[in-house]
């Protein structure tokens, strides 16, 4: 393993960070002015949130992922080298990679105690994008840290990830700045699809996973349009989550969790709350998205 090269990644992702940084603030700024949202302290709470997750992985960042994806380079199976097409099959897998684990964050209940943080948020902007959990870096690194044991290297990787990332900055803008492209969605995902995501609506509950094309929704039935006559309502479905609360942002999520494994009665229940999506109860089962999406949608065609 090259120290150097390390040391290069290292920079590259606190300066990708920084722009990022740069690019909420300045968009956060332009919406307080302009007096567009109604919630200034939610941007305060994402920054922080920020901050308080970026500590940890970039303790982590070189000692355990970057040492991981070299230690996995040497073992790998395949020899690809850099040409244009090794790029490009890279950037596929390491989107389609991050669809799955985007999933698996909404199907899981203790992966949704993570992921769940970023959804916190009532209004929808740059902001959103640093709202994520102290705990995200057991979780995000699966996005990329197994791709150099198929023979991609980690410089690859670590030019991949911050475009990728740098897309999905973009695709939480505001909608002051970017409204809908119905011809764009077909293939990427644009802003006005990942808003859907964000939406608490029961029509749009779980829909578009993914991070730069709108494909794997596609393929795998999980893609949502906007609709015209469906307003977004930003958040999660919660009535006591407050999201200008750093402590609710944060823990409660876990403490729900939590309160629920310890009053269950059974040991296998106890592990279902765990395992089971969001919802999911040891008394009747529970009520999950899609029951509420297609009661959603059973009411939307009644006349």
């Amino acid at each position: 393993m090259n120290l150097l090269s390390i040391e290069t990644m290292v920079g590259q992702l606190q300066h990708m960070s920084l722009i990022v940084l740069i690019l909420m603030l300045v968009e956060w700024g332009i919406l307080i002015v302009t007096n567009y949202i109604e919630s200034k302290k939610e941007g305060i709470v994402s920054i922080i949130s920020y901050l308080v997750q970026s500590i940890p992985y970039f303790i982590l960042s070189k000692v355990m992922i970057v040492g991981t994806m070299f230690w996995l380079y040497e073992y790998r199976l395949f020899n690809l080298n850099f040409e244009w097409y090794v790029w490009v099959i890279g950037y596929l897998l390491y989107d389609f990679t991050v669809f799955f684990i985007h999933f698996l964050g909404h199907k899981v209940r203790v992966l949704w105690c993570i992921h769940g943080v970023h959804h916190t948020a009532e209004d929808m902007n740059l902001t959103v994008v640093a709202r994520g959990s102290i705990f995200d870096f057991v979780f995000t690194p699966f996005n990329f840290i197994w791709l150099p044991i198929l023979g991609f290297h980690p410089l690859m990787i670590f030019i991949i990830e911050p475009i990728a990332r740098l897309y999905a900055t973009y695709s939480h803008l505001s909608e002051k700045f970017m409204g809908k492209h119905y011809w764009l969605e077909k293939i990427f995902i644009t802003p006005s699809v990942h808003r859907v995501h964000h939406a608490k609506n029961h029509i749009y509950l779980d829909r578009n996973y993914g991070e730069t094309f709108s494909i794997w929704d596609r393929i795998f039935s999980t893609f949502q349009t906007e609709l015209k006559d469906e307003q977004i309502l930003y958040g999660i479905m919660h009535d006591k989550l407050d999201s200008e609360n750093i402590w609710h942002v944060q823990f409660l999520l876990w403490k729900e969790l939590w309160s629920d494994v310890v009053k269950a009665p059974k040991l296998l229940d106890k592990v279902k709350y765990v395992f089971m999506p969001p919802g999911w109860n040891h008394l009747d089962g529970g009520k999950k998205a899609r029951e509420y999406r297609d009661e959603a949608w059973l009411s939307k065609q009644k006349p």
